[in-house]
């Protein structure tokens, strides 16, 4: 039987943050035994069957890895079960994951809070449109609810593994059913219930391509057929008719990738085009929450002196999360680092010092995705490595996995520990537009850095 070691990750959360669990754990007890929660919930099937779901943190983070390389003999596997096994089945979540899971639930729970079956009965047309009794068209436009719709936008740089992470989440908030039994708490129905789906934009995306994505993707989660029923006719019609679905299905939240297309203080006159306006027109009409992906460049927009105050609030009305790049010292990286090291190349243990984890930070500035590309090749190159030539493949596998000149970083000369002190040579290395040249390194500068580093092996303080 292979022997699956607790990770680093999982064994982080089950002991630093073993007290504050429990904790928060107590005060979700007793926030669901609340009186005035209760009155808030009042029975409602959709957020019980949320509430259902709920997982404590060490239970989530045990649910969100995929660590297949731990397995024994993994390293000595063919090296193309490593390439899959680390494509397909290697995740590390990173310390953010609890929150932003809580903050993900916080939204539906929210959104579910003034839509009660028992007085919202819109997806009774849902019933007569499948039999054909009710034609789409003749169906009233839903009632218009207060406050039920939140937003939030989530931010980080291209490759920081922020759709792997969400579409985890995501998996963890999927319904054995979707459809409700009739009972006193549905009105007497067979409700049914999307807790959420995922559409994502393109940078030439269009209106009617993005509402049919809406519908395409709550068409796969019931197995029905209503993207097919879009009606022909003008984008006002178009939205409507999938406003008028999405409260039918009681959809908790539905999730946008790759925003920064459109959340950008470029405007177009197109009016088939989708443009942030599009965007907050849909959600002030939808009254379901909205969770935005983008990278950086989003706050270009809310930059934009020009753009009305409104915008922020609509879009970001439950805040902003902002995914930074992994330091040196995280835990997270420090785990990635090690695992794609010694499981996937199969390094010796002892050539992983600290030289050469602060080299591949350099070369992959806390990047998950440059981590994971930079391994790849060398696994793909199938070149023997040595601790003598690795400095060597490991430069060579940057420049090969880039191919922008500008994101090809000088070469470090020789195992050269990359740290605070080292910062002006850094600013020197960033500014040198010939990579394959030795980093010029100030002698006084040097001398410092070797003084310093002296008294730190000696654990003396720096002033």
């Amino acid at each position: 039987m292979l022997l699956r070691p607790v990770s680093y990750s999982v064994l982080r959360v089950r002991t630093i943050h073993l007290a504050l669990q429990a904790l928060q754990t107590w005060e979700e007890l007793m926030m669901s035994n609340d009186p005035l929660f209760k009155q808030w919930v009042d029975g409602n099937p959709f957020i019980m069957a949320l509430e259902n779901l709920k997982l404590t943190e060490p239970e989530l983070m045990s649910k969100l890895e995929e660590r297949d390389d731990l397995q024994a003999g993994f390293s000595g596997a063919p090296e193309s079960i490593r390439r899959i096994g680390l494509s397909k089945k290697f995740f590390v979540p990173p310390e953010y994951s609890y929150e932003l899971y809580e903050r993900i639930y916080h939204l539906m729970l929210v959104g579910y809070l003034n839509r009660h079956p028992k007085t919202d009965d819109y997806d009774k047309y849902l019933h007569d449109i499948d039999a054909g009794k009710q034609s789409i068209k003749n169906v009233p436009k839903p009632t218009s609810l207060v406050d039920a719709g939140t937003s939030m936008l989530m931010l980080g740089r291209s490759g920081h593994g922020k759709t792997k992470e969400v579409d985890k989440i995501l998996s963890c908030f999927e319904l054995n059913n979707h459809f409700h039994p009739p009972s006193e708490e549905t009105g007497g129905r067979r409700v049914p219930q999307v807790l959420w789906i995922k559409v994502f934009i393109k940078s030439t995306s269009s209106k009617r391509p993005f509402l049919l994505s809406i519908l395409n993707a709550i068409d796969e989660k019931l197995g029905s057929n209503l993207a097919s029923r879009l009606p022909s006719a003008t984008v006002g019609d178009e939205i409507i008719y999938v406003i008028k679905m999405c409260r039918m299905v009681g959809l908790g939240m539905i999730v946008v990738d790759d925003v920064q297309f459109v959340l950008n203080a470029n405007k177009t006159k197109d009016a088939k085009k989708l443009t942030n306006e599009f965007l907050e027109d849909l959600y002030n009409d939808l009254g379901i929450p909205m969770f935005f992906i983008g990278t950086p460049e989003v706050t270009d927009l809310f930059a934009d002196k020009n753009q009305p105050e409104q915008t922020e609030r609509r879009l970001i009305s439950d805040g902003l999360f902002r995914v930074q790049d992994y330091t040196a010292d995280s835990a997270t990286w420090n785990e990635l680092v090690e695992a794609t090291m010694l499981n996937f190349l199969g390094l010796q243990r002892d050539w992983l010092n600290q030289n050469l984890k602060s080299m591949l930070f350099y070369y992959c500035e806390g990047n998950v995705s440059k981590l994971k590309r930079l391994t790849e090749f060398l696994l793909t190159e199938k070149q023997k490595l040595t601790k003598k030539n690795l400095p060597e493949r490991i430069y060579h596998a940057h420049c090969e996995t880039h191919i922008r000149s500008e994101s090809i970083k000088p070469k470090l000369k020789g195992l050269q520990v990359v740290s605070s002190i080292d910062k002006q040579v850094k600013e020197v290395a960033a500014g040198t537009k010939e990579p394959s040249e030795p980093i010029p390194v100030d002698a006084k500068l040097q001398a410092r850095n070797e003084r310093v580093r002296a008294m730190l092996d000696q654990d003396m303080e720096v002033e």
